[in-house]
């Protein structure tokens, strides 16, 4: 009896920790996005970042019906694509530089 009321108390603090509406996540996608649009030196957008703005702005589409683990997954990616983009942006940086 007593394990059965631990696995309960364990999975309870589990699932209300997976309907936390993911804000952590989503303020890190926006400062993310913000970091590589700062380095974006062309006039027009890198297909990341629109990808990256694409799936934020899902993921507070999601988050206003409570859909919050969607939400989660959809603002990790934003800041994924994000930081791939800033990523690239720094290599070609790099590789300016020693061209100089």
């Amino acid at each position: 009896m007593k394990n059965y009321l631990i696995s309960l108390i364990i999975i309870f603090a589990l699932s209300a920790c997976a309907t936390l509406p993911p804000l952590q996540e989503m303020s890190n996608a926006r400062q993310t996005i913000a970091a590589a649009k700062e380095m974006n030196s062309g006039a027009d957008q890198s297909q990341k970042i629109l990808e990256a703005e694409r799936l934020l702005s899902r993921a507070e589409r999601r988050m206003e019906v409570n859909l919050y683990e969607p939400a989660r997954q959809d603002a990790l990616r934003a800041q994924k694509e994000a930081i791939e983009f800033i990523e690239w942006a720094i290599s070609q940086s790099s590789n300016q530089k020693k061209g100089d």
